[in-house]
Order: structure tokens, then C-alpha cells, then sequence
């Protein structure tokens, strides 16, 4: 079991830190393989110029202060891109909700599980390269086999009310919420076999990426 990215499921519901230059709770992850990042970033809104400057997050600056832009920072591991952001939702997510949509990314398969500081549960997303999307709440199957099986073996997936008794569905949750986060997150770090320090991220030495609003 990696404990890569298990971190950030542990933090993700405390309270926040102030002044951390980089992150620590609340965040959203993001991950995807078959693109780069800079075509994968720019498909999500990113600005090209922004890229190419290479700032790290700790040095970012806000643009306007009357925009609700995202920042978030990236990486690349192995065949996955990968980019942190905190609430209220990852961009990739709420692109879902936005006039214009996500753009279609044909042989790209992407993992997102978002924050959704402002409605609750947190989401996990899996979008498989032949373009099956699923959009499930914590806990719950994606649909998606090979994927559900990184979830069912780090204990990420929790019964439900069509499988047990409605009670014991709620004694369950109440003992094991709180790590639930935790092992989604573990799910996602064995299944992309990810890992992303802890150190660094807190830090922001990570290269930012500036999403606008999806609205």
C-alpha cells in the first residue's frame, strides 16, 4: 500500500493553516495520462504564458482581486500529470457545471477527487481513455473495474443501504468516516503508483497553473 498521497486525505478536513505558502487542507487532486501537462493544463483553461513563465506557487500573486481564479500547482510523474487545488471545487469538476463544458479529451484517462468545500460530500471521478465518466460521492463504486479494485483494496469503498441493513450502513460511517479520505487517497496514489511530497506541496515549490472561474 503506498502511503504517497494519503497525506493529503488526512488533512483535507482540518482546519486550515494560515499563512502556508503552499497547501495543506482542503485540497483537490487531479491526475491524467495519455496528454502532457501543458496541453492538459491549457485544456482547462490554463493561460500558455502563465506556463511557460515556470513561477512556483509560493510565488504567485493575485491578478484581480475581483475574479475567483483557481490557483493550483502541477507536476508530472511516470505517465500521469498531476495538479493540487484547494476549494471550493477542482476545475476539472466544476467545468461539469459551466456554460461552455468540458472540452472532450479523446484517449486521456483522468482521476479527480474534489474538495466541494461549499457542497458537501467530497466527489471522486474517474473518466476511463475509451471516455467512460463516472461521478460518485465518497465511499461509493465508480463502475469502472480496475479502478473500483485500488478502491476496494485500500477500504475506500463503504456498504450501502441496498447492500445492509440501513442501520448498520450508519454505525459504519459513524466509526470510519474519518478515515475514509485517507484511503481514497491511497486508492488513487497505488492506482497511478503516485507519489507527491507532502514537504514540497506545503512549501509551493511546485510550478502554478492559474484556472479563471468556471462561471
Amino acid at each position: 500500500m503506498s502511503n504517497g498521497i494519503r497525506w493529503i486525505g488526512e488533512h483535507n478536513l482540518a482546519p486550515r493553516t494560515p499563512g502556508l505558502p503552499g497547501m495543506r487542507e482542503g485540497i483537490s487532486l487531479t491526475v491524467a495520462r495519455g496528454i502532457n501537462a501543458r496541453e492538459f493544463l491549457i485544456s482547462l483553461g490554463a493561460h500558455a504564458e502563465d506556463l511557460d513563465k515556470g513561477t512556483l506557487f509560493k510565488d504567485r500573486k493575485k491578478k484581480n482581486t475581483a475574479t475567483f481564479d483557481s490557483f493550483a500547482m502541477h507536476g508530472t510523474q511516470r505517465e500521469w500529470v498531476h495538479f493540487l487545488e484547494t476549494p471550493p471545487d477542482a476545475t476539472w469538476y466544476a467545468q461539469i457545471f459551466s456554460p461552455q463544458g468540458r472540452k472532450k479529451l479523446d484517449g486521456v484517462e483522468i482521476i479527480c477527487v474534489t474538495h466541494r468545500e461549499d457542497d458537501p460530500p467530497p466527489y471522486v471521478s474517474h473518466v476511463t481513455p475509451e471516455g467512460q465518466t463516472s461521478n460518485v460521492e465518497w465511499g461509493a463504486l465508480t463502475g469502472h473495474p480496475d479502478f473500483d479494485e485500488a478502491l476496494r483494496s485500500a477500504g475506500a469503498i463503504y456498504p450501502s443501504v441496498q447492500d445492509s441493513p440501513e442501520e448498520e450502513v450508519l454505525i459504519y460511517w459513524e466509526e470510519y468516516m474519518d478515515d475514509l479520505l485517507p484511503r481514497i487517497f491511497t486508492a488513487v496514489g497505488n492506482y497511478c503508483e503516485l507519489e507527491i511530497s507532502q514537504c514540497e506541496v506545503e512549501a509551493g515549490n511546485l510550478p502554478l497553473a492559474i484556472f479563471p472561474p468556471a462561471f
